[in-house]
């Protein structure tokens, strides 16, 4: 009798030599794609905001600005720090492509709530080049088309463990196109 509880015990260890790392890697998958996933999230509700203030804001001065701050209240700091950049664009009529477009980038010692145009130094964004300025975008109803403007966020994810195959890092590129609102007419 004893001799038989010893071979079990032998080959209970034995099976969980073998399942220990297998539950290990599916834990360590689940936590990284997870998190990935989060990011992932995050970044396309951050672009689907800054697009939504860019066609709400139209021509005013400081639609940029007001886009960059939207966007750096909807997502967390340690989020915010690893955004790469987010660019501002007039998008084609018809295919969305990327035409004109304003990148911005965050100064991270300053305050990601603070933002002129033109840039000062104690901004958080730095917003260059201007190439598609708040003024130029057609707002108003008439023989042109409305500006369809595109707000790009751009990141760069590391992954968490650097456990096999989770090394390295990778982009999250998300894109929201819309619409400029057109001006209030008055009655």
């Amino acid at each position: 009798m004893a001799r038989a509880s010893g071979e079990e015990n032998g080959a209970t260890l034995i099976e969980m030599a073998v399942a220990f790392p297998l539950i290990i890697l599916m834990i360590v998958g689940l936590i990284e794609i997870g998190m990935a996933f989060k990011d992932f999230l995050t970044i396309s509700a951050a672009s689907r905001e800054g697009a939504r203030v860019a066609a709400l804001a139209g021509t005013d001065s400081q639609s940029d600005c007001a886009v960059l701050i939207s966007i750096a209240d909807l997502v967390t700091p340690g989020d915010l720090d690893r955004i790469d950049r987010v660019e501002i664009y007039k998008a084609a009529e018809g295919t969305g492509t990327q035409g004109l477009t304003n990148t911005a980038v965050l100064n991270p010692p300053h305050d990601p709530m603070n933002c002129q145009q033109p840039h000062t130094v104690t901004d958080g964004w730095t917003i260059s080049p201007v190439n598609y300025p708040a003024g130029s975008r057609q707002t108003e109803v008439g023989s042109s088309n409305l500006d369809i403007v595109g707000v790009r966020v751009i990141m760069t994810r590391s992954w968490i463990t650097g456990f096999p195959p989770f090394r390295g890092s990778f982009t999250i590129n998300e894109t929201t196109i819309t619409r400029v609102e057109p001006e209030v007419f008055a009655p």
